[in-house]
């Protein structure tokens, strides 16, 4: 088995220095590493990443009074806390947050009658295979970072301490219903659909302040681009909502060592995805792939230790509550 996990880990690799390889080439064709994508601005405007934000507190504080009611859960927070009762909680918040999510996209359809800022059916099969690629080249320099910075700093995270000292069935389905089924969907709606698109408007457009607070069509004729422009004054408006969206993406992640790191590196990557597709769903696909390889690697090395190295350490971006 060690044989066959050393020949998947090669496989991967390869596959990604091919993917890098290929699109490098591409660049020099084209001049850029991924083509620009024609995409709906985001009419998003402050008012809704506050009511977002509202709706989150709303429905997390139901489920945190509500949940241990109704589940018959005891000593699910704390330092004394039951590990597989914690994670079924952790699993039932993130639902709750799932939920936000698909009440505030309802909300946008309602205020703003669109969400195809989002992503649109028409382009689905391609972004499903962009994610993928994506995944492959981002995943293993994530991973690298991860593990160099893990021998200076220990890596923590609740989730997984809670799943290695109680590892069972139960606990094993509540750590993927909350790391695969439901934080890649909440965590790239809110960071890359609501508040990197919210930037990437502020950024492009000079509108009044009103429209920066209540969002809403774009105003015509009021893109920022110039004949005029310098090109570095062009850079900055692409990446600097990008690298807004990362920092704030790596801080909610401070307190698991290291992590914010290697999850900055990751945003990066995902916010240019979002940047250049104008759709969250090949950011969803980078980060489901990332998370379930995380989980596996962190199952077989609980179940079958001997494969893995004493200092092994799962990747980060599991998780965000």
């Amino acid at each position: 088995m060690q044989i066959a996990l050393a020949i998947f880990q090669y496989v991967i690799l390869l596959m990604c220095l091919a993917m890098w390889a290929y699109r490098l080439l591409a660049k020099r064709r084209t001049g850029e590493l991924l083509s620009l994508r024609q995409h709906d601005v985001s009419p998003i405007g402050g008012v809704d990443i506050f009511a977002t934000v509202m709706i989150w507190f709303v429905m997390s504080g139901l489920a945190f009074h509500f949940v241990p009611i109704v589940r018959g859960l005891k000593n699910f927070i704390g330092e004394e806390a039951n590990p597989a009762a914690m994670l079924e909680f952790t699993g039932w918040i993130m639902l709750f947050q799932l939920a936000t999510s698909f009440f505030a996209a309802a909300f946008f359809l309602l205020r703003h009658r669109r969400v195809t800022w989002l992503g649109q059916s028409r382009t689905l099969a391609r972004d499903l295979l962009i994610g993928f690629v994506a995944a492959l080249m981002l995943i293993p320099l994530v991973m690298l970072i991860q593990l160099v910075v893990t021998q200076l700093i220990p890596y923590t995270h609740p989730t997984i301490d809670s799943l290695k000292e109680n590892f069972s069935e139960a606990t094993a389905i509540w750590a993927w219903i909350a790391a695969v089924g439901v934080a890649p969907l909440t965590e790239e709606f809110f960071f890359r659909g609501l508040i990197q698109g919210w930037l990437q408007r502020t950024f492009d457009y000079d509108e009044p302040k009103e429209k920066w607070v209540v969002g809403g069509k774009v105003t015509p004729n009021s893109n920022r681009e110039t004949p005029n422009e310098l090109p570095f004054q062009k850079q900055y408006r692409f990446w600097a909502p990008i690298f807004i969206t990362s920092v704030l993406f790596a801080a909610v992640h401070a307190g698991q060592g290291p992590a914010p790191i290697p999850l900055f590196v990751l945003a990066i990557g995902l916010g240019y995805l979002f940047r250049k597709t104008g759709s969250f769903i090949p950011c969803v696909i980078v980060h489901v792939i990332l998370n379930s390889l995380s989980l596996t690697l962190l199952t077989l090395g609980i179940m079958y230790p001997e494969l893995m190295p004493v200092e092994a350490e799962p990747a980060g971006a599991i998780l965000f509550w």
